[in-house]
């Protein structure tokens, strides 16, 4: 018999569709016959009472009292009961797939089923199904997480999102907004006369931004080629096709950094319009957002990172300079060098030299001033330093006509006016070209075949490209960028149930040795304390993570999630314990949290260290690192 309770469970819900076919049923049919959904029901009972309905869903609840059982089947739109009689349910029928009341033990919370019957109330007064028939649609042989506690841990949430929305539905509310975001975003831009293209992900030549590119191959070239950080060249080209509104809702990829409003692989909407500056998007930025707000939302005002943002209101728009002198009282537009620049950059409190007196400017915003900027804003007029594709202002020559949206503190949206002029083009590439550092991010790779297409000419141009996961985390009030994608990228892990079930020792050794195992620290100590997990070296590390989650849960809890990398208890593999959650009314101390991990920690590995792990050497990392 297995140790991993898991496993168990499983085995006895396969012995259950044994019993399914030997009784002539399918376990998996491939027909439904829904006719309604639940909120429908539940929304106007008096228009369904005494008629019969067929509805269908996951199986949520389940609870017999001899003649009489009850449940619950959950579908996109909500939870409704099902009221079962002995007496009323047709027997089972190898023919039309029904399971009769006698065999209702083989279902389980989490199958999916499919029920036809009569609407009406129970004695409580219960909206409810009475069914005739019940089919099994699907039978799941892994059971559902408790429906109390849910899945507590953050890496769990994240990497089995399908259950976290399916024990809290309404977890699913972000995502349901960002779908009905990119509908929105189509029908504003599509009354506006603009055509969605779609545009390639793969490309000869990353471009149109600044950032570390993915690059992959492509056999049936025999070349190198690079998923895109920006589609904006590509927009260019069909402004030069003569389409003159065109816009794409891509998929972006940057091989960067992972934090609270960054992820390597993200969407914008990228918009070109052709006979138009800068300023026309000003206005269409403001407009799209306010749109927004209204249809999908239906209100202007958000709460936004603790914050009241109105986008009712007009935005403010104001020079990056200007902005600077505003907050600092300095105006780097009188520096006479890069030495002046950066004696105020020293006497800001920043002490990281610049090498230009634009780049001066741009830091001196960066550090002193995007944090005060709340209410929606445009901050434009750039120094050219740090805008290659822009074009300069006709008035200063030394800033673009450019601007960035910030709310919140928090930056949305970078757009300028579309420098067509090639050979100002072609030499700022080259000025800026360093072919060690081809892909390092922090500049324009030389594009030939775009300066081609400049050479053939395109009329005057403006573009804007907010990332629609910034602009969801807006408006559903998330404050991690990880609440708004369903499904984040995360290193891969190997659980040992899963190797145990999929017979994974049977694949090729490198193959068992890459993945990472996920285990919770009560499978951990199960398969400590049982034998089955036993070190493979002699020297084992412990390095604790742990985030507190600076926005409360539903109940106004603020939570705390950890995990814990074992290095060296398996050989050429990390061992991962997750599962660690604190919840508190208030926010709780940092530092006091810490302590407590760390002293949590120390008991549960010294304790297991004496007892099974005898001739290794335990180190506790007693530093605790943010997730």
């Amino acid at each position: 018999m297995s140790t991993i309770p898991i496993i168990e469970l499983r085995n006895i819900r396969l012995s259950k569709i044994e019993s399914l076919r030997e009784k002539g049923i399918n376990p998996y049919p491939s027909t439904c016959a829904r006719t309604h959904y639940a909120r429908a029901i539940l929304g106007d009972y008096e228009g369904h009472e005494g008629k019969t309905v067929t509805i269908a869903g996951r199986l949520m609840s389940w609870r017999s009292h001899g003649a009489l059982s009850f449940g619950h089947i959950q579908d996109q739109t909500g939870r409704i009961q099902l009221y079962l009689r002995k007496e009323e349910l047709k027997p089972t029928n190898a023919t039309d797939g029904n399971l009769g009341y006698d065999d209702l033990g083989l279902l389980d919370v989490g199958d999916f089923v499919e029920a036809t019957g009569i609407v009406t109330r129970t004695k409580r007064g219960e909206i409810s199904v009475l069914p005739e028939t019940l089919r099994l649609l699907t039978k799941s042989l892994r059971p559902l997480p408790d429906k109390w506690a849910g899945l507590k841990d953050r890496e769990a949430v994240l990497r089995r999102r399908y259950l976290d929305t399916t024990i809290t539905p309404d977890h699913k509310a972000p995502f349901e907004a960002y779908s009905r975001m990119l509908y929105a975003i189509r029908a504003f831009l599509d009354e506006r006369g603009f055509l969605e293209f779609n545009t390639p992900v793969l490309q000869p030549q990353y471009g149109g931004g600044t950032a570390k590119p993915f690059i992959t191959h492509v056999n049936a070239l025999g070349c190198d080629m690079y998923l895109a950080i920006s589609h904006e060249l590509y927009l260019k080209r069909l402004i030069a096709a003569g389409f003159d509104k065109v816009y794409t809702i891509g998929r972006y990829f940057r091989n960067e950094g992972i934090d609270r409003s960054h992820h390597p692989e993200f969407s914008m909407v990228e918009t070109m319009t052709a006979y138009e500056n800068y300023e026309y998007n000003m206005d269409l930025i403001e407009d799209m957002f306010r749109h927004i707000a209204e249809t999908v939302f239906g209100k202007t005002v958000f709460s936004v990172r603790g914050h009241e943002i109105d986008f009712g209101k007009p935005w403010k728009r104001i020079s990056m300079s200007d902005a600077v002198l505003g907050v600092t009282g300095i105006d780097f537009r009188k520096s006479d060098s890069v030495e002046q620049a950066n004696a105020h950059l020293s006497a800001l409190g920043i002490k990281e030299p610049q090498e230009s007196r634009g780049l001066a400017l741009a830091k001196a915003f960066e550090v002193k001033v995007e944090p005060t900027l709340i209410n929606p804003t445009f901050i434009f007029g750039h120094p050219m330093d740090i805008s290659p594709l822009a074009k300069p202002m006709d008035a200063d020559p030394d800033y673009a006509e450019r601007f960035e949206i910030f709310i919140a503190g928090m930056e949305c949206g970078d757009n300028w006016s579309e420098q067509n002029d090639p050979v100002a083009l072609l030499e700022r590439w080259k000025s800026a070209y360093k072919p060690q550092d081809a892909h390092a991010g922090e500049f324009h790779p030389l594009d030939y075949d775009f300066v081609e297409v400049l050479e053939h000419g395109i009329p005057p141009t403006t573009g804007i490209g907010p990332g629609i996961e910034r602009m969801a985390m807006i408006f559903t009030g998330e404050e991690n960028i990880d609440n708004v994608i369903f499904f984040p990228i995360m290193r891969p892990v190997l659980s040992p149930t899963n190797a145990a079930i999929y017979s994974i020792d049977s694949l090729p050794g490198e193959e068992r040795r890459t993945g990472d195992v996920l285990l919770t620290m009560d499978e951990f100590q199960s398969l400590v304390t049982e034998g089955i997990l036993l070190p493979e070296t002699s020297e084992i590390t412990i390095r604790p993570y742990l985030r507190i989650w600076d926005r409360p849960s539903s109940k106004g809890h603020w939570k705390a999630s950890g995990h814990i990398d074992i290095q060296g208890l398996l050989l050429n593999r990390r061992l991962r314990i997750a599962g660690y959650a604190v919840e508190r009314s208030e926010k709780p101390d940092k530092v006091e949290a810490a302590r407590k991990y760390i002293e949590h920690i120390e008991r549960v590995f010294n304790n297991l260290a004496r007892e099974h792990f005898s001739g290794c050497k335990l180190h506790i990392d007693e530093t605790v690192h943010d997730e």
